[in-house]
């Protein structure tokens, strides 16, 4: 193996482990022959291009990862990734037609028999043509239908066992306002991202790779979670909080939509104790979710009291690792003021003593340990 060689596989090994500064840096010496004798290598380009977008410098990456396509349209050389990373800064209808072009490639580099991991990436490129058309190309007259072709491949494809793909089906279905059934493909969703997360690691014995297949899990996790929310499956969206809490233990998002959704249940309890007739579901949970901040929060009545403090205690541990993100970046910044707003209407932060007692398996002191039963909240779910 040369120089160059060896510096591409270390790149690739610090790239899986999400550290990009790294990968830059070994890269560096051959960033000058990216304009000269390593102009026509695809794979060294397609390298620094995803060590850049690793590095959040997409500027710099696309123009690479473009020439790095053209010099290898089939992916005979580098294989298909490479296309499917570039359909989705693309964008637009030029960004479908390279994810159809990656999925193409894919395909003829599969042959008759996909592995799993082709499997895994057809599906993606599918879902990301989806999300193109959901958004950029959304006023399209055929975008509707587009999407549902696309998600019925990838359902195929996956033999629905992609927790990602059912994720989208029901993302699909709530911008139809077919509420139940997005419920019913969120459930799923949930099943099949339960048993992916319980297979990781056992067809591999390389502790870097397991971590960064565990570390994937908590974006879609957290999109997983936000939409349960959305159409008040409360019970399954805390165990999707859970499942992300696990893997990042010091998650910000994932603390703040924990507290969110004790806070959503305690108004939900409040709603029915005023509305002890009106049954909510998931038809009529989105007309409820627009009026939430309207329904005044009795932050004295004993029925509350438990919700309320576990919605305390997540957004203050929420609130500490706030304190530890980066003033400039304008997602973290945007939840530290949700999760200021809600603990202001929840009767402020915990105690940093209690916190800590918490942290470490304990009580708060005066609190007694207790069990949300939330058989009777999530009526949704049924």
């Amino acid at each position: 193996m040369n120089e160059l060689q060896t510096a591409i596989t270390q790149a690739k090994e610090a790239l899986s482990g999400n550290n990009a500064k790294k990968a830059l840096k070994i890269l560096k010496p051959f960033k000058k022959s990216l304009k000269t004798e390593n102009s026509s290598n695809p794979i060294l380009l397609e390298t620094f291009a995803d060590a850049y977008l690793e590095n959040g410098q997409v500027e710099k990456a696309y123009p690479i990862l473009v020439q790095s396509c053209e010099l290898d349209p089939t992916g005979a050389i580098g294989g298909a990734n490479k296309f499917f990373t570039l359909g989705q800064i693309t964008g637009g209808e030029d960004g479908i037609k390279v994810l159809a072009q990656g999925i193409e490639n894919m395909s003829n580099i599969a042959g008759e028999s996909l592995t799993q991991e082709q499997t895994d990436k057809i599906v993606s490129g599918l879902l990301s043509m989806i999300e193109i058309w959901m958004t950029d190309l959304c006023m399209e007259p055929h975008a509707e239908s587009q999407c549902e072709e696309l998600i019925g491949k990838a359902l195929e494809i996956s033999e629905r066992k992609s927790p990602e793909a059912l994720l989208t089906l029901g993302s699909i279905r709530i911008s139809q306002q077919r509420y139940t059934e997005a419920s019913e493909a969120f459930i799923e969703s949930w099943n099949q991202f339960e048993n992916k997360k319980q297979t990781i690691g056992q067809n591999s014995e390389d502790s870097i790779t397991i971590n960064s297949e565990y570390v994937e899990l908590v974006q879609p996790l957290l999109a997983l979670a936000k939409m349960c929310i959305e159409v008040g499956l409360y019970e399954i969206a805390l165990k999707v909080v859970g499942a992300v809490k696990e893997i990042d233990e010091d998650n910000l998002e994932g603390y703040y939509l924990e507290g969110f959704i004790f806070y959503l249940i305690t108004k939900v309890e409040s709603f029915k104790v005023a509305n002890p007739t009106v049954t909510l579901t998931p038809e009529n949970i989105n007309e409820f979710n627009q009026h939430i901040q309207d329904l005044p929060l009795d932050l004295n009545n004993e029925q509350l009291k438990e919700n309320i403090t576990e919605a305390r205690i997540a957004l203050s541990f929420a609130e500490k690792i706030g304190e530890l993100c980066d003033p400039n970046d304008e997602i973290s910044q945007e939840l530290i003021t949700g999760i200021k707003a809600l603990l202001g209407e929840l009767g402020g932060s915990i105690d940093g003593k209690d916190l800590q007692r918490l942290k470490k398996g304990g009580i708060m002191e005066g609190e007694i340990d207790v069990e949300v039963d939330l058989s009777e909240i999530s009526d949704a779910e049924e």
